[in-house]
């Protein structure tokens, strides 16, 4: 299957999108709304057939919260997939780093920066190994990344000797900040409110200037300007009355530093002569090598950054939990690929882009916790998650098809 990301179609009438008055492209439009609007359907279901049990902000947040590591994890694997590849053994990273950030303090009582580093560590090589499994030696992305898990699940088998790593009496502890009550890792423990308006008005303006972009050329500039900030406006008045304040004010330092990261890989992504090489790569190879890229230098740095990123959310399961249990990330591996092909149908037709995979991320989870409050066993997750990944990829390649 490839990963390779379609270039807008060009506009030639009907056939690949109507345009409305020779400005938007109505189809690429609809395509890149329609799973986003399923997704609130299936909400409007819940809602009704829930009531607060679904609409509960605390809990809602309470999901996002704990499934941070997952989050993390999709933009892991979002990285590489920009760049054609698969890494199949994030999951794995991130258990032995979970492992690592818990047992060095708990059983060598190592200063805790020092662990820190150790895990990021950690990630660079895991990274750096997969890069040159894939870049250098040209070993299949699948089948390096799926020996590299095996091997760092192993060691952090070997680390913990099969057992899981909890905090007991005459051992070390870990960082109050870190772990336990009014911690990094507790959902009491609230973001700043006031960074996550100044974020929020942030991206107010960004959806202004993306919307003044998609001008259509029949209509003026000033007119178009005034249309685009009564847009703004009306989400922002749907958004309150929604509960955006409450929203805001559930943020935990956990989904804050979510958030953080999120903003990081987006400029990198979108903003940096490294995002557009990397693009430029999972699009086109060959055509890349002609225009300057090295693709396998490219490549390599991706999965660098995807074995970081990886490291990161075990360090964030580690937090959150206290503990390290053996394959304590394993399961994650599955909602990951589905967040990140989940952001190319969500406000996009087939590109794959980091807001889409927080949003498609958590949109599966929030499915799967409606199904469980509802009464369906929580055995089958797994098989929402799985359907929700082959339909995501179903309907990319249904739209880079007519795109292209």
């Amino acid at each position: 299957m490839s990963t390779t990301e379609a270039a807008p179609a060009a506009d030639s009438g009907v056939k690949s999108g109507s345009s409305l008055r020779g400005g938007i492209d109505v189809y690429k439009l609809l395509g890149a709304s329609i799973t986003f609007i399923a997704f609130l359907v299936v909400f409007l279901i819940y809602t009704i057939w829930l009531g607060g049990k679904f609409t509960s902000t605390d809990a809602r947040a309470l999901d996002i919260h704990q499934n941070t590591p997952v989050l993390l994890l999709g933009l892991a694997v979002l990285v590489t997939l920009i760049a054609g590849q698969f890494d199949l053994s994030v999951a794995s990273m991130a258990t032995l780093s979970a492992f690592l950030v818990v047992g060095l303090k708990l059983n060598q009582d190592w200063p805790f920066a020092l662990v820190l580093i150790a895990c990021f560590a950690v990630g660079v090589a895991g990274g750096a190994l997969n890069g040159f499994l894939v870049v250098k030696l040209r070993v299949n992305t699948f089948i390096a990344t799926l020996g590299t898990g095996g091997v760092f699940l192993g060691f952090s088998a070997v680390y913990s000797k099969g057992t899981q790593i909890v905090a007991g009496a005459g051992q070390a502890e870990l960082p109050s900040w870190f772990s336990g009550a009014n911690s990094l890792g507790s959902l009491g423990e609230k973001f700043p409110a006031v960074l996550v308006w100044i974020g929020l008005a942030a991206a107010a303006v960004m959806v202004f200037l993306t919307l003044r972009r998609m001008r259509p050329a029949a209509t003026e500039p000033r007119r178009w300007d005034l249309i685009s900030a009564a847009i703004v406006v009306v989400i922002a008045a749907i958004l309150f009355v929604l509960g955006l304040s409450d929203w805001v004010n559930a943020i935990s330092w956990t989904i804050g530093v979510l958030l953080i990261v999120a903003l990081a890989v987006w400029l990198l992504l979108d903003y940096t002569t490294f995002g557009r090489y990397l693009r430029a790569t999972g699009s086109n190879a060959q055509a890349a090598t002609l225009a300057g890229v090295n693709p396998g230098k490219e490549t390599f740095k991706a999965f660098v950054l995807g074995g970081v990123l990886a490291a990161l959310a075990g360090i964030i399961l580690g937090a959150n939990q206290g503990t390290a249990s053996p394959g304590a990330a394993t399961s994650f591996l599955l909602p990951a690929f589905a967040a990140a092909f989940l952001s190319t149908v969500i406000l996009s037709t087939g590109r794959f882009h980091v807001w889409g995979t927080l949003i498609g991320g958590t949109f599966l989870v929030w499915v799967s916790q409606g199904l469980i409050v509802g009464g369906v066993p929580f055995t089958w997750t797994e098989v929402v998650n799985g359907l929700v990944l082959i339909l995501a990829v179903a309907f990319s390649s249904v739209f880079k098809r007519r795109m292209t």
